[in-house]
């Protein structure tokens, strides 16, 4: 078995936990210097060149850097993509990237105890969609909820309004009326935001 890490272009741990964790990538997310990597334990060469292709889809047009140490070789290249670009001096790397990155590849450092490390099992994929979200989405959603609660309420409203009228209470009927129209008004509101969402 080998210690893999995959040096990532994400400056913020969260946001490379989120994305793992969107792509059902289980690691231990660690900053790296300016750079962000994901350690995967007790993989194989194999497997640690699968994760590597899986994160460099996640980098868009940025390459991710994968160091995989078996035994007393390191393999290193650089992936973009999905696709392995080209190999690189493993030595190279090492002497360009902090020295955390060597401790971790020879085990010297534990993941868990690397200031600001992040389990991808700590974290929902929930919380992982919202980390992910950008303050424009976050804000449409936050707006979208709002008025999916009025329209609900509203709906309410409405049904307990025909509820009662049609057993002849006019003020029921009223009440109703003015239910259907907040309801109505809430889901013309619901799919303005969520069409302006989509756009950004």
């Amino acid at each position: 078995m080998s210690t893999t890490v995959v040096v990532t272009p994400f400056g913020v741990a969260q946001q490379l936990a989120a994305a793992c964790v969107l792509s059902n990538i289980s690691g231990t997310i660690v900053p790296i210097g300016e750079f962000t990597g994901i350690v995967l334990s007790n993989t194989d060469v194999a497997s640690g060149n699968e994760a590597a292709a899986a994160i460099s889809k996640l980098a868009g047009k940025h390459e991710v850097l994968l160091l995989v140490r078996s035994e007393e070789q390191i393999d290193a290249g650089h992936y973009r993509h999905g696709t392995r670009e080209y190999d690189v001096p493993a030595g190279l790397a090492l002497k360009n990237l902090p020295d955390v990155l060597e401790g971790l590849l020879l085990e010297t450092v534990s993941a868990h105890d690397v200031d600001g490390s992040i389990e991808t099992s700590s974290m929902t994929k929930l919380q992982a969609s919202a980390a992910t979200m950008s303050p424009g989405r976050a804000a449409v959603a936050r707006t979208a909820l709002l008025w999916i609660i009025v329209a609900i309420l509203a709906g309410l409203v409405t049904a307990f309004g025909l509820a009662l009228g049609i057993g002849g209470n006019t003020v029921a009927w009223v009440v109703a009326v003015f239910g259907a129209i907040v309801l109505l008004f809430a889901l013309w509101r619901i799919w303005s935001v969520l069409g302006k969402g989509a756009k950004r």
